[in-house]
């Protein structure tokens, strides 16, 4: 949505050939076999209890940020601060209801239409864009989180990564390399697949009927607590068995992991008709307006997309295609026919958050920064240290030649949240605007370090270094970069 060119990153750009990736991920996983168990002393109320036995708490979640920086540094971004935003609340919202023992989560956010969600050790949870547009409404949506969050929560990669040890040290491997090709590239995961070696791989990442019983009935239990409808778990896999009819002998690449029946539909149906849902929610129009933006950007090419909507909105001038056009005249550059659009939408959707925040995209998009400042310095009053607000006004503030300002913004950010990686790497590109050399080295550090680039990272370390003008407090800048570059590698090479 960034208007400017990614000049300070040129090789990040380039998307290595699937093949190339895949050999990447594999050495990556060859790094973190191990048979050496360790004890946990707190007692989990897990089943059986194979995960004490062989990796940590602490264990698992060193583990789980090599895996997201993987993520990071093979999947293709979302790259809208919007939908980001909405699936990082919800997702802690339902994570509240968990019985995560660690809480601390990690999202990753995969920019394609395949109907997928995972689930990783330590925390890591993927949710893919397809995944959002198959869900009919919210809860559906959100039973599929709550369902990965109750693997997380009963260690059930831990206690499958113990019965794989057993049996070989290979499917180890194998387990965690699935996860990962599955979230770096669909195409990459399905030609893997179609070969007798990755089948195996992907029936190792499936957890046992025991496991999926568990955490669906874990699931729905917490879904209840959240105020969503546990039915909606039973409806959403539903979903998946039809769209699976339809497709024919390709399921969605969630059943590949996740496979289900109408005899589970069936059960999920029974236990779910058990429980009482808490404080109700109401219909989430944010569910709707969200699930619009990825079937406008995921769906169609620009120009079909253009088509199609018109084509709707002639016919049915309701609001959900009303500002489904108006994305779509978006995408086309029709930025003025766009404004107009979103104009037109009925006053209760205008009040909006997302609304607003959309119209001042178009503005910005448009090169109309100031109107698109007016709307957002508004917004940021009323939710202050709202990541997509924040977000698109430092876009706004650099595509307006102000990159201090977007700086201070920027900063904000990395603070409350310092693993948002696309605020590194804007906040690295306005220090390069404002001519900050200093701090334009210890951001892209940052940058790298959170996509698992070590020896890049350490390369820009030995570049900042040979800066004349380095400050006292910059030193100790780098110099705990220094150390931060030693976690991260020591991250990438856990053993259990």
């Amino acid at each position: 949505m960034l208007t400017s060119s990614r000049s300070f990153f040129p090789s990040l750009l380039h998307y290595n050939s699937s093949l190339t990736k895949t050999v990447l991920l594999t050495s990556f996983i060859c790094l973190v076999i191990s048979t050496a168990g360790k004890t946990f002393a707190n007692g989990l109320p897990v089943l059986g209890d194979y995960s004490s036995s062989i990796i940590s708490l602490n264990s698992e979640y060193n583990l789980g940020q090599g895996i997201i920086r993987q993520i990071r540094n093979t999947h293709q971004s979302i790259d809208d601060p919007l939908v980001e935003s909405y699936l990082q609340d919800l997702t802690w919202d339902l994570v509240a209801k968990s019985q995560l023992q660690d809480k601390r989560i990690s999202l990753a956010v995969i920019g394609n239409k395949s109907v997928n969600a995972f689930a990783a050790p330590g925390g890591v949870v993927g949710i893919h864009a397809g995944l959002v547009i198959a869900a009919d409404a919210e809860d559906e949506l959100a039973s599929v989180i709550s369902h990965e969050l109750a693997h997380l929560s009963q260690r059930h990669f831990a206690s499958q990564l113990e019965r794989n040890r057993i049996n070989s040290p290979f499917a180890i491997a194998s387990l965690i390399t699935g996860v990962l090709i599955a979230a770096a590239n669909p195409e990459a995961g399905t030609a893997v697949l179609s070969s007798s070696m990755a089948s195996s791989m992907s029936a190792s990442l499936a957890f046992s009927r025991k496991n999926e019983q568990e955490a669906d009935r874990i699931g729905m239990l917490n879904l209840s607590k959240a105020g969503y409808d546990p039915s909606a778990m039973p409806r959403m896999f539903g979903r998946l068995l039809e769209l699976q009819r339809l497709q024919g002998s390709l399921p969605p690449e969630f059943l590949l992991t996740h496979p289900s029946s109408s005899s589970r539909v069936a059960d999920s149906k029974n236990r779910a008709m058990q429980l009482n849902v808490g404080k109700k929610r109401a219909a989430s129009l944010d569910f709707a307006i969200i699930k619009a933006r990825l079937k406008v950007k995921y769906q169609l090419t620009p120009s079909q997309s253009l088509s199609h909507y018109r084509a709707i909105a002639k016919t049915d001038r309701s609001a959900i295609n009303l500002y489904s056009l108006a994305l779509a005249q978006a995408r086309s550059s029709r930025f003025s026919e766009s404004i107009k659009s979103l104009q037109k939408l009925p006053s209760q959707w205008r009040k909006q958050m997302l609304i607003k925040l959309s119209l001042a995209e178009v503005y910005q998009r448009g090169q109309k920064p100031d109107k698109a400042l007016k709307i957002l310095n508004k917004l940021n009053l009323i939710y202050p240290h709202h990541s997509a607000v924040q977000m698109l006004m430092a876009q706004t503030l650099l595509s307006a030649q102000r990159p201090q300002a977007a700086i201070e913004i920027l900063r904000q950010i990395t603070e409350y949240a310092p693993d948002n990686i696309d605020a590194w790497y804007l906040l690295a590109e306005a220090q390069g605007l404002a001519g900050n050399r200093n701090a334009l080295h210890i951001a892209r550090i940052e940058y790298f370090l959170l996509r698992g680039q070590v020896r890049t990272a350490r390369t820009q370390l030995g570049f900042a270094r040979r800066e004349r003008s380095l400050k006292e407090q910059d030193l100790y800048k780098l110099d705990d970069l220094e150390e931060q570059a030693t976690v991260v590698e020591d991250y990438l090479n856990t053993k259990f």
